[in-house]
């Protein structure tokens, strides 16, 4: 019962553990030959081939935004304002002008006695440059 709880047993068993358990922080991509470049593909979509873009966002609003030359999109949950605008100008061949990005909160929804949440999400408002439109988005 002594060899149970002896301090060599517990410094074997350390020695042990580290040698098998190699520990991983922060997985890497290596973009090009240059190894000095390093992205964490969590971060960068647009650099792992996804689309930041999720789609459009329908809605009654979305809707009378489109007179005023804006347009709403669903987009991932890291999406950021420069990488939306260089997406949209590349899907849809536009100049964009501004983009303003919103996150929405889950809404809690019940089915009788059961309740549960719906998720949110992230949107954005892109405002093009005059003279350009986004066709798809208005029909």
């Amino acid at each position: 019962m002594s060899a149970l709880f002896s301090k060599k047993n517990k410094i074997k068993n350390e020695k042990r553990s580290s040698e098998k358990d190699e520990v991983v922080v922060g997985k890497t991509e290596q973009i090009g030959t240059d190894s000095s470049q390093t992205v964490n593909p969590k971060y960068y979509d647009h650099l792992s081939g996804e689309s930041a873009i999720t789609g459009f966002y329908v809605s009654e609003k979305a809707g009378l935004l489109n007179g005023f030359n804006q347009y709403l999109f669903k987009v991932s949950g890291n999406a950021n304002k420069g990488q939306l605008s260089k997406e949209i100008e590349k899907m849809f061949d536009v100049k964009v002008e501004s983009v303003k990005i919103m996150n929405t909160k889950r809404k809690i929804r019940s089915v009788g006695r059961h309740s549960g949440f719906k998720p949110g999400f992230k949107k954005a408002v892109i405002v093009l440059k005059k003279g350009y439109t986004i066709e798809q988005a208005k029909a």
